[in-house]
């Protein structure tokens, strides 16, 4: 006997499901997909500000990610201030050793990103985007202590903001967790 569920003779067989169902997270309505497309344009105009006012690069494609997900999935892991701040600090410290031992090459940036995400599983503060913080600190060779405390500036500049928008309504809850 099989174990395959097997259709009675003459009844009509349930349809295929749709590769294309069910499988994304439903729509949030309008409230939520403006507000937190809004509170992720001003997390960014907030890093564009402030650093066009001490003349150091705050915007950086990382954080835009790390923005997007604090603002859109706010209870999700990724977007806790551990998972942001480890993640993002930690990932950005292996790229530069990464540069610091092997040099720059995409070859050096693709381990870097690899090897930062087995760094954020270990600190349990896994973070998307922080893969690419390490890419960047191989390819763009970033001044070390001035890349990593501008980052870490960035990253509690979108926690804060996060925490803030959270406050107002303006997204869910966050964090759901601190550490």
């Amino acid at each position: 006997m099989s174990n395959q569920t097997q259709t009675p003779a003459g009844a009509a067989a349930p349809p295929a499901p749709s590769r294309w169902a069910g499988g994304a997270p439903p729509f949030p309505g309008p409230r939520p997909a403006v507000l937190g497309s809004l509170a992720t344009v001003v997390s960014l105009l907030i890093l564009v500000a402030l650093g066009e006012a001490t003349g150091h690069l705050l915007m950086i494609a990382p954080l835009a990610a790390t923005a997007m997900i604090i603002c859109s999935t706010p209870a999700l892991p990724p977007a806790q201030p551990r998972g942001v701040l480890l993640g993002q600090l930690g990932s950005g410290a292996l790229g530069l050793v990464a540069v610091a031992v092997l040099g720059h090459s995409l070859w050096v940036a693709a381990l870097a990103a690899g090897l930062s995400v087995g760094l954020m599983l270990l600190l349990r503060a896994v973070h998307a985007p922080a893969a690419a913080t390490a890419v960047l600190a191989v390819l763009q060779d970033p001044a070390p202590l001035r890349f990593l405390v501008l980052l870490a500036v960035g990253s509690a500049l979108l926690v804060l903001v996060g925490l803030v928008a959270s406050r107002l309504g303006a997204i869910g809850k966050y964090p759901s967790y601190w550490w």
